[in-house]
């Protein structure tokens, strides 16, 4: 009885969550358009930020923007690239390669375990998947991930910037930036530098994001990432343009399809 109330407690949770920091795709590209005619709240949110922008959203631009310690095309960024080629947006990859190296981030880990399935599936519905491990996570725990190399002795987020070449994507249209240098001048605490990263969601592009609830990952939801909406909202008085990516299913929110890769990416690996 206890377990389904909480459970029930945890899905109202989520709904108000999805109905505050969510906006459909299209809605956010037309509320987008009309917001960078308006040159008084461009200087207005540009003032609050004190012209700290970000090198790829300095230009008023149709961007969308994917926050990722490492950029990888999973499934998830794929899916990424689609909507925003698609929809008519610049496809920004935002990364932060001096973040700690950890197995416990389900993130984090997939990009030292790779996941690689075909779409193939077992009589219960889900992937089956080969499961290849990459980096040595005893050895590189707590490391930076620009520090971390693969079993062969490669930079782990090089390795991930090759899967791009293997989908054959062109580099002229997929745009990344270090945003490590940015966070160090935008806050002391993480609720601080999240707030002022959600500020820039005002009027210069639209975030693609799936914010998680479920272990470590929902703690940062309900303790930096929300305050963090919530002020930049009060700040702004505009809700910040946020976009669910992928699909968002509070059932399903963890499905490690969206962080899994087609086996095309094996020719990368050099130990199997």
């Amino acid at each position: 009885m206890n377990n389904t109330c909480n459970s029930s407690e945890i899905n109202e949770e989520k709904k108000a969550f999805y109905e505050l920091v969510y906006t459909s795709l299209s809605e956010a590209i037309k509320i987008l358009e009309e917001r960078q005619k308006d040159k008084d709240l461009i200087e207005k949110i540009d003032k609050i930020l004190n012209n700290n922008i970000p090198e790829p959203l300095k230009k008023i631009d149709k961007n969308g923007v994917l926050f990722r310690q490492v950029a990888t095309p999973n499934f998830e960024a794929r899916w990424f690239i689609e909507l925003t080629r698609d929809h008519g947006l610049k496809t920004n990859f935002f990364e932060y390669h001096s973040d700690k190296f950890t197995s416990n981030n389900y993130y984090k880990h997939s990009l030292g375990q790779l996941r690689v399935h075909k779409d193939k599936h077992n009589k219960n519905g889900d992937n089956i998947e080969e499961k290849i491990t990459i980096v040595d996570f005893a050895k590189y725990d707590g490391k930076k991930l620009k520090e971390v190399y693969t079993t062969w002795n490669e930079p782990l987020i090089s390795f991930h910037k090759k899967i791009f070449d293997v989908y054959k994507y062109n580099p002229k249209q997929l745009f990344f930036y270090d945003i490590t240098d940015w966070l160090k001048i935008s806050g002391e605490k993480a609720v601080d530098y999240y707030t002022n990263f959600i500020l820039l969601f005002i009027c210069r592009g639209i975030l693609f994001e799936n914010f998680l609830f479920a272990d470590s990952e929902g703690d940062f939801t309900k303790k930096i990432l929300l305050p963090a909406f919530k002020r930049a909202q009060e700040i702004s008085g505009i809700k910040p343009l946020v976009v669910p990516i992928p699909p968002m299913d509070p059932d399903i929110e963890e499905d490690m399809h969206w962080h899994s890769y087609h086996p095309i990416i094996k020719s990368l690996i050099k130990n199997i």
